[in-house]
């Protein structure tokens, strides 16, 4: 394989992986609305494009494979290595292909922690008014313990005068 068609298997990747993005911030936007009507539906499409960035790195394995031999590299290289062996124009081309995933990577990284966050949050909060709804008067913490397996903690409720 010429670097021409590993160039562009790799705006398809950046691609995809740009619509990952677009994905998780709607879902980011849905979880910070409160619109959780939605979140079923976003959260599918998350899941359709991981099954695209799934397939897609398959195949930018098996190139990858491909230009390691006609650039005598080991077997499985990395961008990086690949970028450092070819000649220009491609060096530059791959190398900012390389630098772009790396922001994407750490963008995708950022929003999924911060919406793993906000569904923590609006966990707890549904389970507030789901402990006040049935009117549990002592309610119940549930957090999970070093096992994994989940703890339900009691808590007393407090007054808090903020008159001190």
């Amino acid at each position: 394989m010429d670097l021409s068609g590993l160039s562009s298997l790799l705006w398809r990747e950046r691609d995809i992986l740009d619509n990952l993005l677009f994905k998780l911030d709607v879902q980011q936007l849905l979880l910070m609305s409160g619109r959780s009507g939605w979140l079923v539906r976003a959260s599918r499409e998350i899941e359709a494009a991981l099954e695209q960035v799934r397939i897609i790195e398959l195949e930018r394995a098996v190139r990858f494979n491909e230009v390691a031999t006609n650039l005598d590299l080991e077997a499985s290289p990395s961008l990086y290595a690949i970028a450092e062996a070819a000649e220009e124009p491609w060096k530059g081309l791959l190398t900012e292909h390389y630098e772009a995933f790396l922001d994407l990577a750490s963008r995708i990284q950022a929003i999924t922690s911060l919406n793993r966050e906000l569904a923590f949050s609006a966990q707890i909060a549904t389970e507030a008014i789901l402990t006040s709804i049935r009117g549990d008067s002592d309610p119940a913490l549930h957090l999970y313990a070093q096992t994994g397996a989940t703890e339900k903690l009691d808590r007393k409720s407090v007054f808090v005068d903020e008159g001190l």
